[in-house]
């Protein structure tokens, strides 16, 4: 199936930052709540995983329409960045993602079909059931001024990949300080690779910052997750390292990302027993922080390990199963 190429839309400062390649700055445009930005997409065949990201400044600043009275915009107002939603239309329908941050009033907009069955939502990308011939992609951001430090990516891919590759050569980049998410209080311990996948990087770049503090900042209000993708962003984000979400297929774009001496941090999911050395013995969805990757195997930090067993070796066949065969998502965390 051939889709559509990432785009990606930087400022300058931050495209250089990044490890794939950045098209150029996005042209805002003023809105009652703040700004937006439309970006026109390619046809989309059904099977299609569709996967937008922004990253922001916390520095941007609450649009005073954004209403700073709740609970995610006292987050903003305290220095976090503003909130932001998603909308993918097509044919004259709207399906809108939760905004970024969402709140218990927005729970609902988790996980919606759309009234024809073309596309579904899911918290933090979208499905595609039918072919969309012209769609089209928004960004809106409650700003007082257009975006000046952000990343923007949209990525596509088959949901379901039948026989994925495998690394055709070996790519590393540093180790970051293994944290086994085991650590934490018992009540949260088993629900945090996420934000402890988030941590590890941050601790290779030597980013100060508290872990659990992070931790509780992933936590979603709307469906109890610690494990939703925009949350991680902006809690990077928020500790200077703006990235992205970014889904693959196949290995090319991932090694480049490691020979820039910067990990992934992927979302891998297996059956009973599928991935050999493994501290989980399957998983629905787990993240770990991959910083090496070649045609044998592959390098992790996985933090469901307990401390003092977080580096893993991986087949590259039984990881690439696990990551490239559904979804196929990673943070990618620049320094």
């Amino acid at each position: 199936m051939q889709l559509m190429p990432t785009q990606r839309l930087a400022d300058p400062e931050t495209a250089s930052r990044y490890p794939l390649a950045v098209a150029g700055g996005a042209y805002w445009s003023r809105t009652a709540a703040g700004w937006a930005l439309t970006l026109p997409l390619p046809p989309l065949p059904a099977g299609t995983l569709l996967v937008p990201s922004l990253s922001l400044s916390p520095a941007e600043g609450l649009s005073s329409a954004a209403g700073a009275s709740s609970a995610a915009g006292a987050r903003s107002a305290a220095g976090a960045a503003p909130r932001h939603r998603w909308t993918l239309a097509a044919a004259g329908v709207s399906y809108p993602l939760p905004p970024v941050p969402s709140d218990r009033s927005d729970a609902a907009a988790g996980a919606t079909a759309s009234p024809e069955r073309a596309v579904s939502t899911h918290i933090d990308c979208f499905r595609i059931h039918r072919p969309l011939a012209a769609p089209e992609l928004t960004v809106n951001v409650d700003a007082r001024a257009p975006p000046a430090r952000y990343l923007l990516s949209v990525s596509a891919r088959p949901f379901t990949v039948a026989a994925p590759s495998l690394p055709d050569h070996r790519a590393a980049a540093p180790a970051p300080p293994p944290r086994s998410q085991m650590a934490a209080p018992a009540e949260i311990a088993a629900r945090i690779c996420s934000p402890t996948c988030v941590s590890m990087v941050l601790d290779g770049w030597q980013r100060p910052h508290d872990w659990l503090e992070l931790v509780a900042e992933c936590l979603d209000p709307g469906t109890g997750m610690y494990g939703v993708w925009p949350l991680a962003l902006r809690a990077a984000a928020a500790r200077g390292s703006l990235g992205a979400v970014e889904v693959f297929d196949r290995w090319d774009d991932p090694l480049t990302v490691l020979a820039h001496g910067i990990p992934l941090v992927t979302s891998i999911r297996f059956a009973a027993g599928a991935l050999p050395g493994a501290p989980l013995s399957e998983t629905g969805g787990h993240l770990v922080v991959m910083f090496a990757a070649g045609p044998d195997e592959v390098e992790v930090c996985d933090p469901a390990a307990g401390d003092g067993e977080v580096l893993r070796r991986y087949p590259a066949e039984a990881f690439s199963q696990a990551w490239l065969r559904h979804r196929g998502a990673a943070y990618i965390l620049p320094p």
